[in-house]
C-alpha cells in the first residue's frame, strides 16, 4: 500500500508539472474577454478538465500498442521525449511559459471563437507533445496492475487540479501577480529539465546496450 502511495505521488508530480495549469491558466485569460463571469470561467475549467482527463487516459491506454504496431523500441521514445521535455524545461525555466505547445495561429483562432475549452486550451497547449510523450512513456515502461492504477489515479487528481485552477485562475492570478506565475513557472522548468535529463540518460543508455552490447 506504501508503495503504490508513493507511486502515485511520483506520477502525479511528473504529469503536473509537465501540464503546469498555471501557465495554461495565464494564457487562458488572454483568450477570454474582460467581461467572463465566474461562472463562464467554471465551464470552461470543467470542459478542458474533461477534455484533459480523456486525452491523458487515451495515450496512456493506447501507448504500448502503438509503439507494439509501429515495432518502436521504448528507449528510442525515452530519447526523443526527453530532448522535448528538456526544450520545455528550458523554456520554462527562462519565463516563456507554454511557447512550445501552442503556435500564434492557435491563439489568434481561439479570439475569434466562443469556445476555447477544447481547442487550444485542452489541446495542444496543455496536453502538448511533452505530456503525450510523458504519458506514452508511462504506459511502456510501467508493468501490473498497481503500475496502472498508480498512473490511473495520478491521471485523476491532475484532471481535477486542473479544474480547480483553471476556474480559480483570475482569483490566483490577483494574488500571485505575474511576478509569482513567473517564479511558479521557474521552479515547474527545474522540475520538467531534471524529468528530461533522467529520461533522456535512460534512454541513451538502453539503446547503446541494444546496439553495441
Amino acid at each position: 500500500m506504501i508503495d503504490l502511495l508513493k507511486n502515485i505521488l511520483g506520477d502525479t508530480i511528473s504529469i503536473f508539472t509537465i501540464m503546469n495549469p498555471l501557465s495554461a491558466g495565464a494564457i487562458m485569460l488572454t483568450l477570454v474577454d474582460d467581461t467572463t463571469t465566474k461562472k463562464e470561467f467554471k465551464t470552461i475549467a470543467g470542459k478542458s478538465s474533461k477534455t484533459v482527463f480523456l486525452a491523458m487516459l487515451i495515450l496512456f491506454l493506447s501507448g504500448t500498442y502503438i509503439f507494439n504496431f509501429f515495432g518502436i523500441q521504448p528507449d528510442g521514445l525515452r530519447v526523443f521525449g526527453g530532448i522535448i521535455l528538456l526544450v520545455m524545461g528550458f523554456d520554462m525555466v527562462q519565463g516563456h511559459g507554454k511557447k512550445s505547445n501552442h503556435q500564434s495561429t492557435d491563439h489568434v483562432a481561439a479570439q475569434q471563437q466562443n469556445d476555447i475549452s477544447m481547442v487550444p486550451l485542452s489541446i495542444p497547449i496543455i496536453v502538448g507533445p511533452g505530456l503525450a510523450t510523458t504519458l506514452i512513456n508511462l504506459s511502456i515502461t510501467n508493468k501490473g496492475w498497481e503500475s496502472y492504477t498508480s498512473v490511473a489515479i495520478a491521471i485523476i487528481i491532475c484532471s481535477l487540479a486542473n479544474f480547480l485552477i483553471l476556474s480559480r485562475m483570475p482569483f490566483i492570478k490577483r494574488r500571485l501577480g505575474v511576478n509569482g506565475l513567473k517564479v511558479f513557472n521557474r521552479l515547474m522548468g527545474l522540475i520538467v529539465g531534471s524529468l528530461a535529463a533522467q529520461m533522456l540518460i535512460t534512454g541513451a543508455f538502453g539503446l547503446y546496450d541494444n546496439f553495441f552490447k
